[in-house]
């Protein structure tokens, strides 16, 4: 039976599986790593940039119908207009003194109401993209960060307090940064640093004896991305064995989500 991804408590659920969600707002919200990979986030982006497109035509029509309208010469006489036109068709010329106005003001309701319904729209994709990629990237930046896995489900949202995370749109799709004093960061980079600071060595699994497995049990790997461990031999083999690994352990070394890609596509 496939796990739900949000759930108001976890009463039903086996407790082995507890430490697969976090609570968010007095909800149980399903871990999910690599969501932004998921096809139902890649619908997500999918609706959301056909939604933009949709309001910019609805823009570029209202712009379009109100230059027309602009366009009409100072003395532009409607009754005239009208007249003018019942004749040609052989009718009984209308009145027409707020016909102008009028046509105006009902194209500028429909395309107002027209675009705030996109906006709105656009926000609730938006949203969901965000919280989707931030806790995603976070769950993963712990994972990296080598913190261990019974403080994650608090350090989520103390981590979101004290960093100024927040979405960024590029070519290759969506991904979170971090602003800080030093300038933007990647999410990884910001919890590898934090988890290195005394306010979260705490945290951080502790090597035991020669097998340098964390206090989890988990090995702790060396980064062949980072600038320090470098090596090119073990980053194929990384690559070859374990994709979704690779691609966390080059967040962590700090490359960008394009880098990431071409390596992977490369590969």
């Amino acid at each position: 039976m496939a796990l739900k991804a949000i759930l108001d408590s976890l009463d039903s659920v086996d407790a082995a599986l507890h430490d697969h969600y976090k609570e968010v707002d007095g909800k149980f919200v399903l871990q999910i790593d690599g969501v932004r990979d998921h096809p139902e986030t890649q619908a997500l982006k999918a609706a959301l940039e056909r939604v933009r497109k949709e309001k910019k035509d609805l823009v570029t029509e209202h712009e379009e119908a109100v230059a027309r309208l602009e366009g009409l010469p100072d003395d532009f006489d409607a009754d005239a207009y009208e007249a003018l036109r019942a004749a040609a068709d052989g009718k009984e010329p209308g009145k027409s003194d707020d016909r102008l106005v009028q046509v105006r003001e009902q194209l500028e309701r429909k395309h107002a109401d027209a675009i705030g319904k996109k906006d709105t729209e656009i926000a609730k994709l938006r949203g969901t993209i965000e919280r989707l990629t931030i806790d995603d990237g976070l769950s993963r930046a712990m994972d990296d960060a080598n913190i261990d896995a019974k403080h994650k489900k608090k350090l989520a949202p103390y981590l979101k307090a004290i960093g100024k995370i927040k979405l960024e749109e590029g070519d290759d799709g969506f991904s979170a940064q971090v602003d800080t004093d030093m300038g933007p960061v990647s999410l990884a980079k910001f919890v590898s640093d934090w988890a290195g600071s005394d306010d979260g060595k705490e945290y951080v699994g502790k090597p035991k004896g020669l097998d340098t497995k964390g206090s989890d049990g988990r090995h702790v790997d060396v980064n062949p991305w980072a600038k320090d461990t470098a090596n090119l031999t073990k980053q194929g083999e990384v690559v070859r064995a374990d994709p979704g690994k690779a691609r966390r352990m080059m967040a962590a070394a700090g490359l960008s989500e394009a880098q990431i890609n071409q390596r992977l596509n490369a590969a």
